[in-house]
């Protein structure tokens, strides 16, 4: 796990000392650091160094000095820099010294390059991990940048008039003087009115892109060009005849051994737990697989009791032992933190969960605890989320099936909140777009906040109201939700605040959930057998989990989420972050005094629209971290 930056030049020599720059990363890699130039054997100058190649390290597998990187074949014909961790590496090994490798590492990184050698692109769908790289072909001519399947760990990436640039994290990039600030008004809305973007390959600044999970570019020195993105793997939703109870068997046999592959490290492994299902499952199946483990979890517990998971965190670990270490964080430590919080995001983020988070994996680094578990990606997977039991419910309505969609529906509890609740999801899986436009407004929900300048959003060419309803999406089937939500839809920002927030602390969280083949094994199921008839979400898996997560927690339908009080740490901080309205009403993107007006609104108790004060205040923030680069590197 590291952090990785790399200077490719389109033409002629690199003339630009990039090592400050990478020393930008260290909190990726506080281990070892190195940089390396390079020739091309194609290129008549072979002299000629085009490829500066950089490298921060956290040492996870093989702790000696021979894991360093870039890392070359030992002919010499490609280098690479890697951030990641491949969990089936012994196995891979084992593959490529039966054609003929030679390893002189215990490095998972080694593997990949002999595995790269060998079987080229096609390597990675027999990959198990979570990576992010830049391969160079010295005899080609080319590099090669890969994403993992989900887009666990980033690669960003600037296309210069010299140079291709590509880092772990957008700061670096804006840091090299080399990369302009301007917003992408797109992305900012999207933020701005949602808390997250559907753009899997864009980013808030319009010069600085993403490779898509799942996705590769090639880079070809001759002539300077980056090809476009290509997948080399997609989720796709099948059909498969197979028995609830023999999918009960293989789920909880692939879980398992996801968690098993998960545990290989040289160093400490612990483990987030909320409390949840999915966290709970990893906890528990890391003791069922390793007694002897030496266990520590990190639980985040909000100062509300109505919203603490506590109780839930406590059953876990009376059945588990080891050590568990709760965290409840506070708002002056929020305003402690919130602009290193800012820069180490990079982007802005939705809620003020994120910095409860950022402080759960602090507190895992003090404690010594370098490796995490944590349950990303099981919502998406197996139907989790509210939303998908109202896709299922219309999904069964469209089929002529009223008792089924009465049965799902009921699943969302009694009264006026649990009726409004599932009556809005039906309306938006089944009404067409201008009538679910109607409906929001008659819910109050605007297609933008106040505080907005949609005229200057119109001129710039973004369409609020198609853009809201691309947003806010329509399924016909809960399999094509579920695809959704795990490749432009929750996941990819939350494993967003995941890798920054984790890195930030220089700790390397690992997602058992999200290997390519457990995914295309619960896509392939019955739709019944992730949501039941009755509205029981998880289905499959909660069966699976029988015997090893406590009974409560296995049978618990209610769902928490990692809550975070938004509205009370932002008034705790009420007079710092009033300075930010007078510096955000200075952008075209905002109505100054609109913005006034709600922020006033808010501190007196007129509105409750926290989430949306709250984007504001973040957002100003983090255009203040950016402004800050802007003028470091003018001076």
């Amino acid at each position: 796990m590291c952090g990785i930056f790399a200077a490719l030049s389109r033409r002629g020599p690199i003339s630009t000392d990039y090592a400050p720059i990478l020393e930008g990363l260290r909190h990726r890699g506080p281990d070892d650091g190195s940089f390396q130039l390079l020739g091309l054997r194609c290129d008549p100058a072979r002299d000629c160094d085009r490829v500066w190649l950089g490298h921060r390290r956290l040492s996870i597998i093989d702790l000696s000095a021979r894991g360093r990187q870039p890392m070359t074949t030992p002919d010499g014909r490609l280098t690479i820099i890697f951030n990641g961790e491949i969990y089936n590496f012994i196995e891979l090994r084992e593959q490529c010294r039966l054609a003929g490798a030679c390893f002189v590492t215990e490095s998972d990184t080694e593997v990949l390059l002999h595995a790269w050698r060998l079987w080229g692109e096609d390597c990675l769908t027999r990959l198990k991990g979570m990576f992010a790289f830049v391969i160079v072909d010295r005899e080609a001519g080319t590099a090669t940048l890969v994403r993992d399947f989900f887009g666990i760990k980033p690669l960003y990436y600037a296309v210069t008039e010299q140079t291709l640039l590509v880092s772990s994290e957008i700061f670096p990039l804006l840091q090299t003087g080399e990369v302009g600030a301007e917003l992408d008004p797109e992305i900012a809305y999207e933020y701005l009115r949602f808390g997250a973007t559907m753009a899997v390959d864009r980013t808030i600044l319009r010069e600085i892109r993403q490779l898509p999970g799942a996705h590769v570019a090639v880079f070809d020195f001759r002539t300077g060009a980056l090809s476009m993105p290509r997948a080399y793997w997609a989720l796709h939703a099948t059909n498969r005849a197979i028995t609830f109870k023999d999918a009960v068997a293989e789920c909880r046999e692939r879980f398992l051994d996801n968690v098993r592959l998960h545990l290989r490290s040289d160093v400490p492994v612990g483990a987030a737990l909320s409390g949840g299902i999915d966290s709970s499952s990893i906890v528990c199946a890391m003791r069922l697989l390793e007694p002897e483990l030496e266990l520590k979890t990190f639980s985040y517990i909000p100062a509300d009791p109505s919203k603490s998971e506590e109780h839930w965190v406590d059953l876990v670990h009376a059945k588990v032992g080891g050590e568990c270490h709760k965290i409840r964080p506070t708002g002056a430590e929020l305003s402690e933190d919130l602009e290193l919080l800012v820069r180490r995001q990079g982007e802005p983020f939705a809620s003020a969960s994120i910095f409860a988070q950022f402080r759960v994996f602090q507190r895992a680094r003090a404690e010594g605890v370098p490796v995490t578990m944590d349950g990303q990606g099981a919502d998406e997977l197996l139907g989790g989320y509210w939303p998908h039991v109202g896709t299922r419910a219309a999904e069964r309505l469209r089929h002529g099936d009223v008792l089924g969609m009465a049965r799902l529906t009921a699943s969302s509890g009694t009264g006026i909140r649990g009726a409004a609740m599932m009556g809005g999801m039906l309306a938006q899986s089944l009404l067409p777009p201008r009538l679910r436009a109607m409906a929001r407004s008659l819910v109050g929900r605007s297609v933008a906040p106040s505080y907005l300048d949609v005229d200057w959003l119109a001129a710039q060419d973004v369409d609020v109201a198609a853009t809201a309803d691309a947003m806010i999406g329509r399924y016909r089937t809960l399999k094509e939700h579920l695809v959704e939500s795990v490749t432009q839809g929750s996941l990819p920002p939350l494993l967003r605040y995941a890798d920054r927030n984790s890195m930030a602390a220089s700790i390397e969280s690992r997602v058992p959930f999200l290997t390519h083949d457990f995914a295309e094994f619960l896509l392939s199921l019955p739709p019944e057998y992730l949501i039941s008839p009755r509205g029981v979400r998880k289905h499959v898996f909660r069966e699976a989990m029988a015997g090893i997560l406590p009974e409560p927690i296995r049978q618990r339908q209610d769902k928490i989420g990692f809550f975070a009080d938004d509205g009370l740490w932002l008034r705790q901080n009420r007079e710092r972050f009033e300075e930010i309205v007078d510096e955000l009403g200075t952008l075209p993107l905002f109505r100054s005094l609109e913005l006034t007006r709600f922020f006033a609104d808010f501190w007196a108790g007129r509105h409750t629209q926290a989430a949306l004060v709250w984007r504001a205040v973040v957002f100003g923030y983090w255009r203040r971290e950016v402004e800050k680069v802007v003028r470091a590197r003018r001076s």
